[in-house]
């Protein structure tokens, strides 16, 4: 009964507390499925380029293979078809089978090679967004993402039918709903919170609202005591603050803001290799978070976290510290080993990163010109002038930079010839693919081309076999990581892997390589 009340009847302060904190819950609601979508649908903009990039534009028996196998290594693409004048469909990658369905209006995107649009099927209802390539001879290139694996899966309870997620065109087209087939534009007892978040790089808008009155009834309990008066309001206000006390203590984000004042946050290293000798030519630094009871946080749990939350920046430096303090007397004895760090795709925003690499590592045992910096291709730089510019002065301290996850996120060409960077690092999706599929190594014969003629060095991620091996050194990549060699080691371990490595009696990877290379 409570629950059916004006809000506006509580108290100013609590009603102040029970929106922001409903609002904060909404709008990392909408980040989170906004980044969903984003990602869903640079994955089909990837395999679109990479379809064009192999030439595919008939419909000719190895189109049409290339299509499925495209499909197929895509989980979210609904289907691929090349299109004609006017949007005809020439044929699909199931053949020349069109379901029958209705599009929306096109919307360009920055690229302008590229238009999105809002696909609803006839026969039951289905939605789906198309993005269309393209091609220089009038047909384009268009992939069909499912409408369902554009938002996430949210556990609504049955009580919270209030709460509801939308995305949508910018047009107004709803594309995708949570809970399913719910396309209400207004909330159950007309009041309440609406967030949204727009796409910088998409025409798609994420819409979160909740009621009010489902958020006045998740708190029923204190509002109940907060009706009371004298002593009863004295023990709401402790029984508040309790519960706000324990509340932060679960928070995802103070619990991992915590973990780097604790140095909870402990770097492993990943060891690159040569391919023709077996030396250790550096490492890869990976965050670890090791608890209190010595268990080990996967990053894949903390380091989205911090990208969004911003505590990357106080994480990459605590990182930087660390690994400074383990490794500085082997790598002052050690000149020609290399440290890797990763660049969340802020710190290329200002030239923040370039006085903390200075502060961390100017006048400690480690070189600055043993430090590489990584910079990954799976999000998008906000400013590539900026970038640009702060690329150059940590290249003026004689500091490596390395575009990581070549050819499989959000740059592609355009990061490789505007930002000017030192090193490729070849993503272990194409390197898993070299005896498997054959438009792979073309990939990979590409870029090491074109690094050569750049100036640049190549490094291959993810090398687990040696076959691999042989085939990445006689394409001329003499320097890899992977499991192949050793996993993300600590600290100690690595060290001891250095040191191994240059005993002469201890010879075990390069008398592999050595065998790899007679075999060659």
């Amino acid at each position: 009964m409570l629950a059916a009340l004006p809000i506006f009847a509580f108290d100013p302060a609590f009603h102040s507390y029970l929106e922001k904190r409903a609002r904060v819950r909404l709008e990392a609601l909408t980040r989170g499925s906004l980044g969903l979508a984003e990602m869903r649908l640079d994955q089909a903009t990837t395999t679109l380029v990479e379809l064009a990039a192999a030439g595919i534009n008939d419909c000719n028996p190895m189109a049409l293979d290339a299509m499925r196998l495209a499909e197929f290594a895509t989980p979210n693409i609904k289907g691929l078809a090349i299109l004609g004048d006017q949007g005809r469909t020439l044929c699909t990658h199931v053949g020349i089978v069109v379901e029958p369905h209705a599009v929306s209006r096109e919307y360009p995107l920055s690229d302008q090679r590229f238009a999105l649009a809002a696909v609803r099927f006839r026969n039951y209802g289905d939605r789906a967004i198309q993005l269309r390539l393209q091609r220089p001879n009038g047909r384009s290139l268009a992939a069909l993402v499912a409408a369902e694996s554009l938002l996430p899966d949210i556990d609504f309870e049955d009580s919270d039918s209030s709460k509801r997620l939308r995305l949508m065109l910018e047009g107004g087209e709803v594309v995708a709903t949570r809970p399913t087939g719910d396309e209400g534009t207004g909330l159950d007892d007309g009041r309440g919170l609406v967030v949204q978040r727009r796409s910088v790089r998409y025409p798609i808008v994420v819409i979160a609202e909740r009621s009010f009155g489902m958020i006045v009834k998740e708190y029923e309990d204190l509002l109940n005591v907060g009706r009371l008066a004298g002593i009863v309001f004295v023990a709401f206000i402790f029984g508040f603050l309790w519960l706000s006390l324990r509340r932060n203590q679960n928070d995802p984000v103070a619990a991992l803001k915590r973990a780097i004042d604790n140095k909870e946050i402990v770097p492993f290293f990943q060891p690159s290799v040569d391919t023709k000798n077996g030396r250790v030519c550096g490492a890869e630094v990976l965050a670890r978070w090791r608890r209190p009871d010595g268990t080990l946080v996967s990053p894949a749990h903390f380091i989205p976290l911090a990208e969004q939350s911003g505590l990357i920046y106080d994480l990459t430096r605590a990182l930087m510290k660390r690994a400074r303090d383990e490794m500085g007397a082997a790598y002052a004895a050690r000149p020609r080993l290399r440290l890797g760090f990763n660049l969340f795709a802020g710190h290329l925003a200002d030239a923040k990163i370039v006085e903390d690499v200075k502060a961390i590592f100017e006048g400690s045992p480690i070189a600055l010109d043993q430090i590489m910096l990584e910079v990954t291709e799976r999000a998008p730089l906000p400013d590539l002038a900026e970038a640009r510019r702060v690329i150059a002065m940590l290249q003026e301290l004689g500091i490596k930079v390395a575009i990581d996850d070549v050819g499989t996120g959000h740059g592609g060409l355009s990061y490789l010839l505007k930002l000017g960077v030192d090193i490729i690092k070849i993503d272990k999706m194409f390197v898993d693919a070299i005896s498997t599929e054959r438009y792979s190594q073309t990939i990979i014969e590409t870029l090491v081309e074109l690094a050569r003629s750049m100036g640049m060095e190549v490094i291959a991620e993810g090398v687990e076999t040696f076959e691999q091996v042989e085939y990445l050194r006689l394409k001329g990549i003499h320097e890899a990581q992977g499991f192949v060699f050793a996993p993300p080691l600590p600290a100690s371990s690595y060290l001891a892997l250095v040191e191994a490595m240059e005993r002469p009696h201890l010879k075990v990877v390069p008398d592999l390589l050595a065998a790899v290379g007679s075999a060659a």
